[in-house]
């Protein structure tokens, strides 16, 4: 989720330093991540909801499924220059305007691509969501381009493959059925030295962890999906539609990715209450367009898509009383 001036969404750093021959043998040593066992799936830490990811802090990677939609992994990283070392060459492949979409970037690419941006490494995003395809993806890619992964990096594909996220075959890996992962952090101050936001308060967290969950439910529920895409369709009209297009342009993302235009869209209009990151004036939409977009999703979303108040993703201001769901 990128952030825009103050209230961009952004992580993290660009790839600390890079590992010559890293491989397997750093993998073998990597620090031991929070609540996760080492041996792999059969023996995964349990998983937390909502309010206990809220709830802690990581002083390291905090690693564990989502209670109220296990087919979503969670990783809280320490703080967003962790985050971003992992993440940020992900994020450039998959969602990046200005990033090609058959190649990894170099590091010095990415900085590149991050000064365009007029942010720093730690204000790139401050939160990412994923399908385990994509994932899959960018790491076949960089292996097929002899591109040495940074430690964070090869720690994620570990953190992937012992979590089951990412299955490891003689062909590199794969993603088995549908199965998302979502990052945000713990808290920290803003860097007082650089013209950024990078501060990550209570509010901002709460804010990334439930947009990040929203896209979550995206990739690993159907029902949920089709809503958003129906939402998409027929609830905004062309120029909502376009509006929002424009606003994510705006923040990065490329527009010619229209599934990509319609998941941040209902993330931001739907699950992201902190107007420092999305607000109807920022979006070029009025108060009462917002509030009727909203009312209009609640009351449509069908019972098999689930009732978004009651789960990992629920943004509960900005659910309307009257909306019912499924009606």
């Amino acid at each position: 989720m990128p952030q825009r001036n103050v209230a961009r969404w952004a992580i993290a750093a660009v790839a600390a330093a890079v590992l010559a021959a890293a491989g397997a043998a750093f993998v073998a040593r990597r620090p031991p991540v929070q609540a996760l066992a080492a041996a792999g799936p059969a023996q995964q830490a349990r998983p937390l909801t909502m309010a206990e990811w809220l709830a802690g802090h990581s002083q390291d990677w905090r690693v564990a499924r989502l209670a109220e939609n296990t087919a979503v992994l969670v990783i809280e990283f320490p703080n967003l220059a962790e985050q971003g070392a992992a993440l940020n060459r992900v994020a450039a492949l998959l969602e990046k305007a200005d990033a090609p979409r058959d190649r990894v970037l170099s590091d010095a690419e990415l900085a590149a691509l991050i000064a365009r941006a007029g942010g720093n490494s730690r204000t790139f995003y401050q939160g990412h969501d994923y399908e385990g395809k994509g994932l899959a993806r960018f790491f076949a890619l960089a292996a097929a381009q002899g591109l040495a992964l940074n430690p964070q990096e090869q720690r994620l594909r570990a953190t992937l493959v012992d979590t089951g996220v990412l299955l490891a075959s003689s062909d590199g890996l794969r993603a088995p059925g549908s199965q998302a992962l979502i990052s945000f952090t713990a808290t920290q101050a803003d860097d007082p030295s650089t013209p950024a936001d990078e501060m990550v308060d209570e509010r901002r967290r709460d804010a990334i962890l439930r947009h990040e969950a929203s896209h979550g439910r995206f990739y690993t529920r159907p029902a949920y999906r089709a809503h958003c895409e129906r939402f998409w369709r027929e609830d905004l009209d062309d120029a909502q539609r376009e509006l929002m297009r424009r606003y994510l342009s705006g923040l990065g993302y490329d527009r010619r990715d229209e599934e990509l235009m319609l998941n941040e869209t209902q993330a931001l209009l739907m699950h992201t209450a902190d107007t420092r990151a999305f607000s109807a004036q920022a979006a070029g939409l009025s108060e009462a367009e917002l509030s009727d977009l909203r009312e209009r999703f609640w009351r449509r979303m069908p019972a098999d898509a689930g009732d978004a108040s009651a789960g990992p993703d629920a943004a509960r201001p900005l659910r309307p009383a009257s909306a019912v769901v499924g009606r």
